[in-house]
């Protein structure tokens, strides 16, 4: 073969091969290290974003810190609930939902055995008379006007009781409210899981309230844990948007059709805790988590009227539309 022939073969075959889709990049804070996030870490260890051409980056960012970082520009993406999300809106921050992977709420209320029996204290009653057992309590919760503060001042409100006259609330930390349950400073914790677990398996401890066995039906769907941006972000780059949320509804997809791996994968990540606790706590994400990440305006609804009963939300924040605060464009 002559070289011009030669070339003109080598120039035929680049011309008539598909070029290969470049590699984008895009960043995902993380506030905690949860099992609320179980779509994240299998997205990643599974390379469903790496499949798509996407390589994200994770940054842990603590609570409401990851959400000013992508204010500020810091990071393209996070998590965050639509409680928090609401709020944000309502006081002026620039915020967009392009997906959701989690729609019922993962608050869990566990009480003093002790406590329960001195007030005969029936598991299988409804879900409002089960909530009559706040009645004189302590319970701890994460911080003041939280959405765990808000489940107490809502399941209080629903049993008839005043919450801010029939229970105390103590706000700390997770490993405090355990130490403090089990020395009996607190009556009980709302806490999403694990800690309620870990209070059931030591026997310390009896469930009241759990949302992730469908307690409160009325809020279900919940968006609970939404995937937000920066307003104009998915304009500007709508095939990492698309990349992104390809990657996640491949997760989701998997997490329900693929359990044990998926506990594999997630016990790798979460190696410090006890294989049994990390198979609870997913046993209650994965009964909240849908097959595909469409933001569902009905979520929105709910989790607006739970913060305006549970009095952390304020009327003139309520939103009266939702329009221009979620897309599903890029899930196409």
């Amino acid at each position: 073969m002559n070289k011009t022939m030669g070339a003109f073969l080598l120039a035929l075959s680049a011309w008539t091969l598909p070029a290969r889709a470049e590699t984008e990049t895009a960043s995902l804070a993380i506030p905690v290290l949860s099992l609320t996030f179980s779509p994240n870490y299998i997205a990643a260890d599974k390379g469903f974003w790496r499949d798509q051409g996407l390589e994200v980056k994770f940054a842990s960012i603590p609570g409401v810190g990851a959400t000013n970082a992508v204010l500020a520009g810091s990071v393209d993406f996070t998590n965050t609930a639509a409680s928090a999300f609401l709020r944000a809106v309502a006081r002026g921050q620039k915020l967009v939902a392009i997906g959701n992977t989690l729609e019922r709420v993962q608050i869990e209320l566990v009480m003093s055995k002790a406590f329960l029996q001195a007030r005969n204290f029936n598991p299988d009653g409804p879900v409002e008379e089960r909530a009559k057992a706040l009645k004189g309590a302590k319970i701890a919760v994460d911080a003041p006007n939280s959405i765990v503060h808000g489940y107490i001042r809502y399941a209080a409100k629903k049993a008839g009781l005043d919450p801010e006259r029939d229970i105390t609330v103590s706000p700390m930390a997770p490993p405090a409210m355990i130490a403090a349950m089990r020395s009996g400073q607190v009556d009980g914790l709302a806490m999403s899981r694990p800690w309620p677990s870990m209070m059931r398996q030591e026997g310390v401890g009896l469930t009241v309230l759990s949302s992730p066995q469908g307690d409160f039906a009325e809020l279900h769907p919940f968006n609970y844990n939404l995937i937000v941006t920066r307003p104009g972000f998915c304009e500007a780059k709508p095939s990492v948007c698309r990349k992104l949320m390809a990657g996640f509804n491949q997760a989701l997809a998997f997490m329900h059709d693929n359990v044990p791996e998926t506990l594999a994968i997630l016990g790798k990540r979460f190696d410090k805790t006890d294989p049994a606790m990390v198979k609870d706590a997913f046993d209650g994400v994965l009964a909240g988590t849908p097959r595909t990440a469409t933001v569902k305006e009905i979520g929105f609804t709910h989790a607006q009227n739970y913060m305006a009963y549970a009095a952390i939300m304020q009327p003139e924040e309520m939103l009266k539309s939702f329009a221009g605060i979620y897309s599903n464009d890029y899930l196409k």
